[in-house]
């Protein structure tokens, strides 16, 4: 059955005007937020929404449009506008966090978007934090220390590589990770391999064969297939932080409206 979302934006002009942003219907029941990857032209909070539904979550999906240049190549190389976004990340983030105190916060990045979650935790004040981060396709160099990001995530860093990955491992070399070095590997392709003792709590799982059946063949952007994220994905969003869950079943279901954060 083919879903139909509504997209409903989301201005964050909390500091401006005085008062808290909107987090959505369901954001009483804890948050997720979606960073798409660089042009904002991933449908992948849309497979994230369907699979943790059936999954029987309950809270909030949001995703963070961050950038209007709709340009693949230039997000990923005007690096200036993931570093802003980061920082609307963040704010959202600690905003959300002092509206529903003690509720779950998890985040989900994709390609250039996992840059962008990890450095929204570097730039969280001390008191703030998130549960888990999932990072999928990731463009961030492989090798990026993720000892401050993790400081403000009471679980782990789970970045889901495939070595088949034709985006990771051919133009985005050229244009560079989302960090700024060139001709290196993204984690998304390799896996996440940060100095000690950061890598202890960093957990790569690599592609193979039977996700294909789930919708995910290796490449850049079906890592959201909904079969998938309901298999795998949601087990590091729905659990205690940090604590491995049971795979689930792998029925679709259409999920509830979208939110947007501008």
């Amino acid at each position: 059955m083919r879903a139909v979302h509504r997209f409903v934006p989301l201005l964050l002009l909390g500091g401006l005007l005085g008062c808290a942003p909107r987090f959505g219907p369901r954001a009483e029941h804890g948050i997720i937020f979606y960073i798409p990857g660089a042009g904002n032209v991933d449908l992948g909070d849309a497979g994230l929404r369907r699979g943790l539904r059936a999954r029987g979550y309950q809270g909030e999906v949001a995703r963070l449009h961050w950038t209007y240049s709709f340009n693949v190549a230039i997000d990923q190389s005007v690096r200036a506008f993931a570093r802003l976004a980061s920082k609307r990340l963040a704010e959202a983030i600690q905003e959300y966090s002092d509206a529903y105190p003690g509720r779950d916060i998890n985040l989900v990045g994709l390609s250039a978007g996992t840059g962008i979650a990890i450095w929204a935790l570097e730039d969280l004040r001390d008191e703030y934090s998130v549960n888990n981060v999932v990072l999928l396709s990731s463009s961030l160099w492989h090798r990026y220390d993720v000892s401050a990001a993790l400081e403000h995530v009471r679980g782990k860093i789970y970045c889901y590589y495939s070595p088949t990955d034709a985006v990771l491992t051919g133009p985005m070399k050229v244009f560079g990770t989302i960090d700024g070095v060139f001709f290196q590997d993204g984690a998304g392709a390799v896996g996440l391999h940060p100095p000690p003792p950061a890598d202890e709590r960093v957990v790569n799982i690599a592609w193979r064969p039977e996700f294909q059946q789930l919708g995910y063949w290796g490449g850049h952007f079906d890592s959201t297939s909904p079969a998938f994220i309901e298999a795998f994905v949601a087990d590091h969003l729905l659990g205690t932080p940090g604590v491995p869950q049971t795979d689930g079943a792998t029925v679709l279901v259409s999920g509830p409206q979208d939110v947007t954060l501008h």
